[in-house]
């Protein structure tokens, strides 16, 4: 999902009377930022003040797109971009905790998730508007500049992007990481039963509803039909498909997610589901489980605490061992 410019319009859903109550009260806004749709489901005593706790939060996401946005020629991200290749760089300290979690997360995945992957995102977005592959030359040569390797990271907080031409690209992590500094401005404001969905890739259940034991969560495979239910509690989720958005080129879909190892989009429709603590390791971690595939699960066991379900084309399911004992996985037969 794209981060893209921030559109402050506001979508009430719904205010429950606004007195203060001592049993908590539901109170849900949908908001449009980072190109998608920000739902936030809170339950809280007092009504107004869970209003407040929704505006903060909505601040906060506003305030994370001037820094991480590649869309705003201004922020943070798009400062840093222009730079690559003239040496090191000062940069803001989020940014530079937000590049340090990809690094790790690429070392971890042997390079699968990258967020230098930029310039093979800009070649085949330009193929797609033109309606033809690009040259393998092309693609040789936005290679040249993928790999995090490449991007250099130094303890007094300045970055390198070592060759002109880089771009980091962190539509693949940045509403995760985004999710979790909601979280945490909801448990120091104590909340303690929220749903947060960004842009049904990005979830994170904080506690349950009153009287229930977890939030249940719908989720679809390839074709869009219902799969299945999964309930969750104090996790992260993300969601991530090859064809959510996808190229058509000389009559053949290609993938938005592109192997940064060869240049190439998936072609195979697959959709991956990542349980994590943290959203931002979860939307991280389905990247490279899209691009593997079925091979992708065995690199799950390296992330403690973490399951993963992936669902290919003709609807067959392949989890991790404890995915279905962690969310009481329900799935659905359609007819």
């Amino acid at each position: 999902m794209k981060i893209g410019a921030a559109v402050v319009t506001l979508i009430v859903l719904c205010f429950l009377d606004s007195q203060s109550h001592s049993e908590p009260r539901e109170v849900r806004e949908v908001h449009y930022q980072m190109g998608t749709l920000l739902d936030i489901t809170i339950w809280h005593s007092d009504v107004e003040e869970g209003k407040k706790i929704l505006r903060r939060a909505v601040q906060e996401i506003h305030r994370l797109e001037e820094i991480l946005s590649h869309y705003d020629p201004q922020s943070s991200l798009s400062l840093l971009n222009r730079q690559a290749g003239q040496g090191r760089a000062k940069i803001d300290p989020e940014l530079f905790q937000l590049l340090a979690m990809a690094t790790d997360f690429s070392i971890r995945t042997s390079g699968y998730f990258d967020v230098t992957v930029g310039p093979l995102v800009s070649l085949w977005q330009n193929a797609g508007e033109k309606g033809s592959l690009p040259e393998q030359a092309a693609i040789a040569q936005a290679l040249d500049v993928v790999g995090y390797q490449k991007l250099k990271l130094y303890k007094n907080g300045e970055v390198k992007l070592v060759l002109k031409g880089m771009r980091i690209d962190l539509g693949g992590i940045g509403k995760g990481y985004a999710v979790d500094r909601i979280v945490s401005m909801m448990r120091k404001s104590g909340v303690d039963r929220a749903l947060l969905n960004f842009g049904g890739s990005s979830i994170y259940a904080l506690g349950s509803p009153p009287k229930e034991n977890s939030w249940k969560i719908n989720m679809r495979g390839t074709d869009e039909k219902f799969i299945g239910i999964l309930h969750l509690k104090d996790q992260a989720l993300s969601t991530s498909g090859s064809m959510g958005r996808y190229w058509k080129i000389a009559g053949k879909r290609y993938g938005h997610l592109i192997n940064p190892k060869d240049g190439l989009p998936v072609m195979e429709p697959r959709m991956a589901t990542v349980i994590a603590e943290t959203a931002t390791e979860a939307e991280a971690l389905t990247k490279p489980m899209i691009i593997l595939g079925k091979k992708g699960m065995s690199m799950i066991k390296d992330f403690p605490q973490t399951e993963a379900l992936l669902t290919s084309e003709n609807g067959v399911l392949w989890s991790s061992d404890r995915f279905v004992s962690k969310t009481f996985f329900q799935p659905i037969k359609n007819p």
